[in-house]
């Protein structure tokens, strides 16, 4: 890893740690912000119903009540029951807002809460006959003073409850406000880190920006390197693709050379010897015959030879015609031709069905004409010649084509050279041919993306494996 590099990825992990420690410290805001929110919720709630207050109300209207009652039980003929009644239910409110949802939750957990307010609940339960505002009996002296015997219990127990409240409420308002501060003074100091964390970041990230800046103007560099190089390459590849065009028409002007220039000479030298021969006729003897047939039989293998380079340079020219090719229908048909050929040979010749291969098919004729037509040739001393042309499956699901047969076969020490030009592993006088035949092989194997190979062993045959790919 080159140092550019690493001082990127360390960049990057940074600025990922920072991002991370900022969300925490947002989210750490947030929860505190919260929290402040509730404990400023909760003292305005405290401050809008005045707990304290309520209880104090509830003192004071219970005292207001007991005095009332203590006021027509001394002077009974001077009893106004409407006014007692208007003072018990001023009293029975406070009750049902001290026993109300809001405040309930708060003061419920005092020892004297439950207590006094049961002692409250049995005094209105008992007094609703006579002070309420549906109550229908006389406000006698006797009424009175039962009454007044059944308030007079009730103010210690609703004195100490206002007191105890008063203290309770007192301690939580100022627990709250301490814990308010402490989460402002926490606020305060998470607002501080966040501050100097963003500024760690922004001085990354300028970082970071400036890197990227370099970087950018390296690669913007490296790109106009690239461009000049990419013209360069595309001059060469054009300087270069000029040669071929003029050695490909120096090797056409060969060609044409090759087949007129050296061919009428060995035409000539093929016709004045069949005349030779005529002319001398049985006056030759042996060795004169002998010597005419030699000179006719290399004229005929130099004429073989010129058509087998010939054939190669064609092959090495001509533009692939991609199209499905039928390689049974192909064997077959030259099987035939080889048994038509030699009709007293016996052969036994297995092809598989339905190979279908993706090539050229001009092309790849000429590939079974050379594999088949060797089995065959090199089958010729066998009793029964025995030939075979399938396919197998190969690695990575690849096709392997194959023609065996019971041939001469060879050593496998000079496998490599089979497929070289004018290479022959056998004595022309055992078997004919001119050498190029399997170079030839290889050459269209190659162009069609594929590859040739062969096994084999003296006396017991041969095996010629190739592949195919013409279509990825």
């Amino acid at each position: 890893m080159t140092e550019a590099r690493r001082r990127a990825v360390s960049s990057a992990r940074w600025a990922r740690a920072v991002s991370v420690v900022l969300i925490a410290v947002f989210m750490a805001i947030g929860w505190v912000q919260t929290r402040q929110s509730k404990q400023i919720d909760s003292t305005i709630f405290y401050n809008e119903e005045n707990i304290s207050w309520v209880f104090f109300q509830l003192e004071q209207e219970f005292l207001a009540l007991r005095d009332s009652l203590r006021q027509a039980e001394r002077y009974p003929r001077n009893i106004k029951p409407e006014a007692l009644r208007e003072r018990y239910e001023i009293f029975v409110s406070r009750v049902s807002l001290v026993q109300s949802m809001r405040i309930s939750p708060f003061v419920a957990p005092l020892p004297e809460h439950g207590r006094t307010v049961r002692l409250i609940r049995q005094f209105i339960a008992r007094a609703d006959a006579f002070l309420s505002e549906n109550s229908h009996p006389a406000l006698t002296p006797e009424v009175i003073l039962q009454l007044l015997s059944e308030a007079e219990p009730l103010g210690e127990p609703i004195h100490d409850m206002s007191l105890l409240t008063t203290e309770v409420m007192v301690k939580t308002i100022s627990n709250r406000n301490a814990a308010a501060r402490e989460q402002v003074h926490i606020s305060i100091a998470l607002t501080i880190f966040q501050g100097l964390l963003t500024l760690a970041f922004a001085a990354l990230l300028i970082r970071q920006v400036r890197s990227l800046e370099k970087r950018s103007h390296e690669l913007g560099r490296a790109t106009d390197e690239i461009l000049l190089l990419n013209s360069e390459l595309e001059e060469r590849v054009r300087r270069r693709t000029a040669q071929l065009e003029a050695a490909n028409q120096e090797l056409e002007a060969f060609s044409y050379s090759v087949s007129h220039d050296l061919r009428s000479p060995l035409k000539t030298i093929d016709g004045f010897s069949h005349l030779l021969e005529r002319i001398i006729g049985n006056k030759a003897g042996d060795k004169g015959t002998h010597y005419l047939n030699r000179i006719r039989t290399g004229v005929r293998q130099m004429g073989e030879l010129i058509d087998g380079l010939l054939s190669l340079a064609q092959l090495s020219r001509d533009r692939l015609q991609i199209d499905q090719v039928d390689l049974t229908a192909i064997a077959r048909r030259l099987a035939q031709e080889c048994q038509e050929r030699d009709p007293d040979r016996q052969a036994q010749i297995r092809i598989q069905d339905e190979m279908l291969v993706t090539g050229d098919g001009r092309q790849l004729l000429v590939v079974m004409q050379n594999l088949l037509g060797n089995a065959w040739k090199f089958t010729s001393k066998r009793p029964l010649a025995q030939i075979e042309v399938g396919s197998k499956a190969g690695a990575a699901n690849e096709t392997v084509y194959f023609v065996k047969d019971n041939g001469a076969g060879f050593d496998m020490a000079y496998a490599e050279k089979l497929f070289g030009t004018f290479e022959r592993l056998h004595s022309p006088l055992d078997f004919a041919g001119t050498g190029i035949g399997l170079a030839t092989v290889k050459r269209v194997i190659e162009r069609h993306g594929g590859r040739v190979w062969a096994e084999g062993k003296e006396s017991e045959g041969a095996v010629f494996y190739f592949t195919l790919n013409a279509d990825r």
